[in-house]
């Protein structure tokens, strides 16, 4: 490997450890189980790494990485739903979390019920936001949506949330 290579190897692990914790944290809220998220953060890792040369360093590294996240997690979800059920996970019998991110996202279980039961849209706004800590800008680099439209979203997805809640 040549030093042009190791160095971007050594800045790519510099951008993308502190957001593995958020992202295990993110996929976990859209695939539903701990083993899942594991292998689509890793596969978002290095399609990532891959795809290095179309990183637009104009722009959000955290916003470009959790496309990646998000788009591994549906593909994930996509190969789920062509494959028949083998069987059913209890949950209980998973090991237990080790980073805060896995155990927030498990401790969210209620409300993960009551942000499936919003639109695709709103489930999205409020994951990035929530799950991955995410700014406007970076969800809106994320979705490919403008900032004004993140907010507008974002507004009316917790007031969807509440709505759920009063029930």
């Amino acid at each position: 490997m040549s030093a042009s290579g190791e160095m971007e190897r050594e800045q790519f692990q510099q951008l993308l450890q502190p957001l593995l914790e958020r992202a295990g944290g993110y996929a976990f809220s859209i695939v539903g189980n701990r083993e899942d998220a594991e292998d689509a953060v890793q596969e978002a890792a290095v399609k990532a790494y891959r795809s290095l040369d179309r990183y637009d360093r104009s722009q959000s590294f955290k916003g470009w990485w959790f496309a990646i996240v998000r788009n591994c997690c549906l593909d994930l979800l996509r190969k789920r739903r062509a494959r028949p059920e083998t069987g059913t996970v209890d949950p209980a019998g998973l090991p237990s979390a080790e980073s805060a991110a896995w155990e927030a996202a498990e401790r969210r279980s209620e409300v993960g019920r009551a942000v499936n039961q919003l639109s695709r849209e709103h489930r999205e706004i409020l994951r990035l936001r929530y799950y991955g800590d995410c700014s406007y800008a970076e969800i809106a680099a994320a979705l490919a949506i403008p900032v004004g439209t993140v907010m507008s979203r974002l507004h009316a997805a917790r007031q969807a949330l509440a709505q759920i809640y009063r029930r």
